[in-house]
């Protein structure tokens, strides 16, 4: 049915996938109008930014999402990763500690959600300074195995875990206390 939200939001889908997205626009503004307080139209939109590199204007989508549906963790980590992606001020890294709450966020509300294990393991880890906070990601990752709920999310966790063990690893063996190279 062309009069509902979700078939709005399909076409648009469908429009992104081929590159049109001016179309896009024009069906998912056709959703908005139908049900304003949407997190799903606000999501898509923020996905289309998020797609079209335009990171602000992503974020500020999600967090309207967020608004209208707090109780949803994708958002949250919809977020996350355009904060990631969205340098600083003046050339500084971007909000890390912003991104770490959107995820953790993301797992209270849903501690089953495995994409937000994910991201968040690999953004600690990329922030890791010493082999024991290394050792906190394997926990996190240990955290989210409990919570799987099908075997392609116990796999995409287990590869996660694996590469930070043998990372870690490799880091004792070596005789380093960082995971930093350089």
């Amino acid at each position: 049915r062309p009069d509902h939200v979700l078939a709005q939001l399909r076409l648009a889908t469908v429009l992104m996938a081929v590159n049109d997205l001016p179309g896009a626009k024009l069906a998912l503004d056709e959703a908005q109008r139908m049900d304003p307080e949407s997190s799903e139209v606000h999501s898509y939109r923020g996905e289309m930014h998020f797609a079209q590199q335009e990171f602000s204007e992503a974020k500020s989508e999600f967090d309207k999402a967020i608004e209208c549906e707090a109780g949803n963790p994708t958002p949250y980590v919809n977020a996350a990763l355009a904060v990631m992606n969205t340098p600083g001020v003046g050339g500084l890294p971007p909000d890390v500690p912003e991104a770490i709450r959107l995820l953790e966020k993301s797992i209270q509300i849903d501690p089953q959600f495995q994409p937000a294990y994910v991201h968040l393991g690999q953004l600690k880890l990329s922030m890791a300074t010493d082999l024991k906070s290394a050792q906190s990601v394997v926990d996190l990752y240990d955290k989210g195995l409990s919570y799987c709920r099908s075997a392609e999310e116990l796999k995409d966790i287990c590869s996660m875990r694996l590469l930070t063990v043998a990372q870690t690893e490799a880091a004792k063996n070596l005789k380093m206390e960082t995971l930093n190279m350089q």
